[in-house]
C-alpha cells in the first residue's frame, strides 16, 4: 500500500492506482495525510474542504458521508480493518511506516547521502534515481491551506535535496551528460543557489568541456552580481582558477595489469567522458588503438567476478560505439556482461548491458533480438521503480521497430516515454524521433483529413 502525495493525491494499492476524482473528499484525503496518524478535528477539516468558501449548513454530515467515501476506496488495516478512525468530532487516517512516497523520498535520500559519503557513487545513483522516480509534481498538489504549507515547503526542500545529490552521484558514475542536463535545470530555476553553480562547472570540467566551464563561470557571476551585488563565493572562484591554470591532457594509456580493476576501469571512464569534450578527436584515437585490449580486460574481470567493473567497462566502451568506433564480436561479448550481472543479481548492471546489448543489436539488424533484450531491461526497469531508465529503454526499442519499419508501434513507445518523462533530455530525444516519423506526440490533438 502507497499514498502518493508527492504530486496529485493518489492511492496505490495492490492492483491498481486509485485517484479520488472528486474535489472535496480529496482534499480530505490530502489534509488526513498532511497530519497522519494524528486526530484532525472536524472544524480544521470543514476550513481545508471549504477553504476560502462559506461551508452549507450540512458541512458536517457531508464530511460524513466523504469519509465513508474515503473508507471504501482505501484497504482495510489491521484486525479491525479502519484506515481512517472516528471519535467525536474528529478523524485521523491510520499510515504505517513507508506507506506514504513522501517517508520513502526521504528514506532513499538518506541512503543516497550515506552511499556518497562512503564515495559508492554508484549506489548513491540507485538510491537517488529511485527517489527522483516518486516526484510527479506539487506537493498535495495544492488542496491544503495556507496552515499547512510548511510541510508542502519542506517536501520541496527535500526534492532540491534530492536532485541536488542526484547531480552529485551522475557526476561521480561519470555520466557527465545527464548531470550537465540536470544541473542546468536546477540553476535556471534557481540562479542564486551558488552550489549547483559549482556542481555545473565540475561536471563540464570532468567531461572535458573547459570552455563551456570557463563559460558557466561568468554566467554564475552575472548572476549573482546583478541580483545580489556580491562576487562568487571562494569555491566558484577556485574552481575557475583551475580551470585558467591547468593544461588539459589526453587520456592516458592504461594497461589490465597495472594499478588494479577499480583504477583501470577509472581511466577508460574518463576517456570515455572525453569523447564528447574539447579532446574527442585524441580520445576516439585512443580507443581505437585499444579495443582489443578492452575485450580482453572485460574477460578478465568476469573470470575474477569483477562484475561491477565489467559492466562498466562496457558501457565506457558503449559510448565509443556511439561515436562512431567499432569492436569486433561486441553483442557476443555484451550478451556474456548481462548475463554476469544476471546471475551476480546486480540488476542496475543488467538493466543497463541489456539495453546496450538491445542498441548492438538494432544496429545489426537484428530487431527480434533487440526487442527482446529491451523487453527485459524494461522489466527489471519497472519493477525497480527507475522511470528515467525506462523512458531511455523505451526510446530506443521505438528506434528499433522504426528501423524494421513498426511506425505506429515506435510511435506508441515513444508517447509512453513523454508520459513517463515529461521534461527531461530524453522527452527530447522521444520527440525529434516522433517528429522524425511524422507521427503527432499527442494523436487525440492531431488534425483529422476530411
Amino acid at each position: 500500500m502507497l499514498f502518493r502525495v508527492l504530486g496529485p493525491v493518489e492511492i496505490d494499492g495492490t492492483d491498481a492506482v486509485s485517484y479520488i476524482r472528486a474535489d472535496k473528499p480529496r482534499a480530505l484525503l490530502a489534509l488526513l495525510l498532511v497530519k497522519a496518524n494524528t486526530w484532525v478535528s472536524v472544524g480544521e477539516i470543514i476550513d481545508t474542504v471549504w477553504a476560502g468558501k462559506t461551508p452549507p449548513v450540512s458541512a458536517e454530515r457531508n464530511i460524513g458521508t466523504y469519509i465513508w467515501q474515503l473508507r471504501r476506496a482505501l484497504p482495510p488495516l489491521g484486525a479491525d480493518g479502519q484506515r481512517i478512525e472516528s471519535r467525536s468530532k474528529a478523524y485521523r487516517i491510520r499510515v504505517e511506516a513507508g506507506e506514504l512516497d513522501s517517508d520513502r523520498l526521504q528514506a532513499l535520500l538518506a541512503a543516497g547521502d550515506e552511499a556518497l559519503a562512503a564515495r559508492d557513487a554508484a549506489t548513491a545513483l540507485k538510491h537517488l534515481e529511485s527517489a527522483q522516480s516518486l516526484w510527479r509534481g506539487a506537493p498535495y498538489e495544492g488542496l491544503v491551506t495556507d496552515g499547512h504549507q510548511p510541510e508542502v515547503v519542506r517536501l520541496a526542500e527535500l526534492h532540491w535535496s534530492v536532485r541536488e545529490r542526484l547531480a552529485d552521484a551522475l557526476i561521480g558514475t561519470s555520466r557527465f551528460a545527464d548531470a550537465i542536463a540536470l544541473c542546468k535545470s536546477l540553476t535556471a530555476e534557481d540562479p542564486l543557489r551558488e552550489t549547483n553553480w559549482v556542481r555545473l562547472l565540475v561536471a563540464y570540467r570532468d567531461a572535458g568541456r573547459r570552455a563551456d566551464a570557463l563559460a558557466t563561470y561568468q554566467k554564475a557571476r552575472s548572476a549573482l552580481v546583478d541580483e545580489l551585488g556580491t562576487e562568487p563565493g571562494p569555491e566558484l572562484r577556485a574552481l575557475q582558477q583551475q580551470l585558467l591554470t591547468d593544461v588539459p591532457e589526453e587520456p592516458q594509456t592504461a594497461k589490465p595489469e597495472g594499478p588494479g580493476p577499480d583504477a583501470y576501469v577509472r581511466t577508460v571512464l574518463d576517456a570515455a567522458a572525453a569523447l564528447n569534450g574539447q579532446h574527442a578527436a585524441a580520445a576516439h584515437h585512443w580507443f581505437t588503438t585499444r579495443h582489443v585490449e578492452f575485450t580482453t580486460a572485460i574477460s578478465q574481470l568476469l573470470a575474477a567476478d569483477e562484475v561491477s567493473n565489467a559492466w562498466l567497462l562496457t558501457t565506457a566502451i558503449h559510448q565509443f560505439i556511439e561515436t562512431g568506433g567499432d569492436v569486433p564480436g561486441w553483442a557476443p561479448l555484451v550478451a556474456e556482461v548481462a548475463a554476469a550481472t544476471s546471475a551476480a543479481k546486480d540488476w542496475y548492471g543488467e538493466l543497463i548491458t541489456r539495453n546496450v546489448l538491445g542498441i548492438a543489436h538494432t544496429r545489426s539488424g537484428r530487431v527480434h533480438d533487440a526487442r527482446g533484450e529491451f523487453t527485459a531491461a524494461l522489466a527489471i526497469a519497472s519493477v525497480h521503480g527507475d522511470r528515467e531508465a525506462e523512458g531511455t529503454v523505451l526510446v530506443n526499442l521505438a528506434l528499433a521497430e522504426a528501423s524494421a519499419g513498426a511506425r505506429q508501434q515506435a510511435a506508441e513507445y515513444l508517447r509512453r516515454a513523454l508520459r513517463l518523462l515529461p521534461d527531461s533530455q530524453t522527452a527530447g530525444e522521444a520527440r525529434a524521433a516522433l517528429a522524425e516519423l511524422g507521427e503527432p506526440e499527442d494523436p487525440a490533438r492531431s488534425p483529422v483529413a476530411s
